[in-house]
């Protein structure tokens, strides 16, 4: 795959028009302008992508963290009887695009990575009428996917891995959200009098301050860290897991929007860790610079995530 843009094969299959243009980093944005600004709307082609699984999906509906989508291949080719096949000349791809209505769910927008194409009103339409059964506008370019026949066929395998592609992109894990009502559980109140913080400050070669916010759920354990409590307080590690505290809704939708994802991505490769704990650090850093401030009103979320990174980049300069 290539770094930015769409996955180079695409560009291959588009050498021969307007497709080099349209799908280059370039072309995505003098169409789309700068990625970290793109607002999510239906009918917009997306790259969706977590670590190395990549499927386009024609987004359908926005929801607060999830969208209604449905898969799109190019390449290789494959269409079913459910299915809709989109002539080139109505996208930026130049080639037949085969959209699987029969594969249509909700996926995370956390795995949106880039937007490539904006179909028409037409097409949008045309499809969700496919996906829900009824009779619906005929869009020009759009003809109905021929059966697949048997199993053997090579359609039946490109169906069955963008199913599976897009089950992963489903499990994609997200940042524990807060919501109405929910009491307010940490590890302090889970350890209750058998904390003691001498003994996880060893354990953890942690100094006190960054150990309490661990204890008041302000900062997300990792995976060791996890092991590494359990062992010292003879807790079950999944009871210790769940006792992160849960993040407000405003925040995770900020954090996890794919206006952010590139933050994200490079975040992981400056510290050397995947994406998911990149984002945890985030959004856990920012939620740690709210509690702090001083003064009413409305979190400003974006002012403090900002705020966060900036320090983070000064601590890695230093």
């Amino acid at each position: 795959m290539s770094d930015q843009g769409v996955p180079q094969r695409f560009l291959d299959l588009a050498q021969r028009a307007r497709g080099p243009r349209a799908l280059s980093e370039a072309g995505l944005r003098e169409r789309f302008g700068d990625p970290a600004q793109v607002e999510l709307e239906g009918g917009q082609v997306w790259r969706a992508r977590w670590e190395d699984v990549s499927v386009l999906v024609l987004v359908l509906d926005v929801g607060t963290h999830e969208v209604s989508a449905v898969p799109v291949t190019i390449d290789p080719q494959g269409e079913d009887e459910n299915s809709v096949v989109v002539d080139g000349s109505r996208t930026a791809f130049d080639v037949d695009v085969t959209v699987w209505t029969g594969l249509a769910s909700n996926i995370p927008v956390r795995v949106l990575e880039r937007v490539v194409d904006a179909w028409g009103e037409d097409l949008l339409e045309c499809t969700v009428a496919r996906i829900q059964g009824r009779s619906g506008p005929v869009a020009a370019g759009v003809r109905e996917g021929l059966p697949i026949r048997s199993a053997l066929e090579p359609a039946a395998e490109v169906r069955a891995d963008v199913a599976d592609d897009l089950e992963y992109l489903r499990r994609a894990p997200g940042l524990p959200v807060e919501e109405a009502g929910q009491p307010a559980e940490t590890l302090a109140s889970l350890l209750g009098d058998r904390l003691d913080l001498a003994l996880l400050c060893n354990a953890l070669q942690l100094p006190q301050p960054q150990v309490m916010k661990l204890l008041r759920g302000k900062t997300p354990l990792s995976p060791d860290q996890i092991d590494t409590v359990a062992s010292a307080t003879g807790l079950a590690a999944e009871q210790i897991a769940r006792m992160v505290r849960p993040l407000p809704a405003d925040l995770v939708y900020l954090v996890e929007h794919p206006r952010w994802r590139s933050v994200w991505v490079r975040q992981a490769q400056r510290m050397g860790v995947s994406e998911t704990q990149a984002r945890l650090s985030g959004g856990y850093g920012a939620f740690a610079l709210a509690a702090r401030q001083t003064g009413g009103g409305p979190t400003d979320w974006e002012a403090r995530l900002r705020q966060f990174l900036r320090d983070e980049d000064g601590a890695g300069e230093g």
